[in-house]
């Protein structure tokens, strides 16, 4: 059984920690069963919706999300084409004025459910703590709140009964356009897996929630597909994305602009589209990188004029989406 729990309407005593909530985790622990605490992200997300009418807000060019960014002053970006917008504070569908920034992450989630149950073994599963700490698989099976993320779909754990999405809509902030999807699995593969569920939400009316608790794959394959089509994805368009990393911050953006300037010239009838933000740099294991996204039905044709860089720099990726 599957139980959404709206939470504009719900007691929140806890950040995203209803009272109803609270309520059916007291109830199973009581029981002796395990509960599984699914986040679909690990790190900050934050997403502009609506809690009248569950509009979000999304780049009219991308269908994505667009982010919420605070600093230096208050924006709309989005990540996939850069598109900037004023910080709405009206909703354009339904023109009231409830609209929330969401987030959350899973060791504040972890801290706080510790305070709330303290005779209870909580153990997190999540990329940080596998990357940072050794983990025990038996500190995994001998607790009563599992909090994990994806990592926790290659562990089988006895005696689970109940799965909690905190925040249904946390994912759909990532700029990706096959995010509905990998919501869609991640959430319905560990739906099937376990006994009853609960998802609480702000924006109980969204189609894609609809269909994973009615477990309507037909509907969601032809909406997919529809949404695809019309803003030109895969698998209707190719898209790719051209890594540049280095440890020389400046060898980054000369490389990127050098190699953005080759494709524009032979872009001259601006079929393909291709975006580069030379502001936007990501940082992992002491590495700079930046990104040029490139979308076009005949991609790996265009991007011959730039395999030879592809090939021989180490500092060049090429990732097909």
């Amino acid at each position: 059984m599957i139980t959404v729990i709206d939470l504009n309407y719900s007691q929140n005593p806890y950040p995203l920690l209803s009272q109803e909530l609270l309520d059916n985790v007291a109830k199973v622990l009581s029981s002796g069963k395990k509960i599984l605490f699914f986040i679909n992200r690990r790190w900050e997300a934050n997403a502009l919706i609506c809690r009248d009418c569950s509009f979000q807000a999304k780049c009219p060019e991308c269908d994505i999300s667009m982010n919420v960014h605070k600093f230096p002053a208050p924006k709309l970006i989005c990540h996939h084409c850069n598109r900037q917008e004023p910080i709405i504070v009206r909703c354009p569908k339904c023109s009231w004025s409830n609209l929330v920034s969401v987030w959350t992450w899973t060791q504040r989630m972890e801290e706080t459910l510790s305070m709330i149950f303290k005779s209870s073994k909580i153990a997190r599963l999540d990329s940080d703590k596998i990357t940072k700490e050794w983990i025990h698989l038996e500190d995994i099976w001998n607790a009563d709140i599992i909090i994990a993320t994806e990592s926790i779909n290659a562990v089988t754990i006895d005696n689970l009964w109940l799965v909690v999405v905190p925040l249904f809509e946390l994912e759909m902030v990532i700029p990706e356009y096959d995010i509905e999807e990998r919501i869609y699995i991640n959430i319905s593969y560990n739906l099937k897996r376990w006994a009853d569920a609960i998802i609480q939400t702000y924006i109980p009316g969204h189609e894609l929630l609809k269909i994973i608790t009615e477990w309507n794959y037909k509907d969601f394959l032809m909406h997919t597909l529809e949404e695809r089509k019309a803003f030109k994805y895969p698998p209707y368009w190719k898209l790719a994305y051209i890594w540049i990393k280095s440890k020389n911050k400046d060898r980054v953006t000369d490389m990127a602009v050098k190699l953005v300037n080759k494709l524009e010239i032979s872009n001259e009838d601006n079929k393909v589209f291709i975006n580069y933000d030379s502001k936007s740099f990501t940082k992992r294991a002491w590495e700079f990188r930046q990104k040029i996204i490139l979308r076009w039905e005949n991609l790996e044709e265009f991007l011959q004029i730039a395999s030879g860089e592809i090939i021989r720099n180490r500092e060049i990726e090429l990732e097909w989406k």
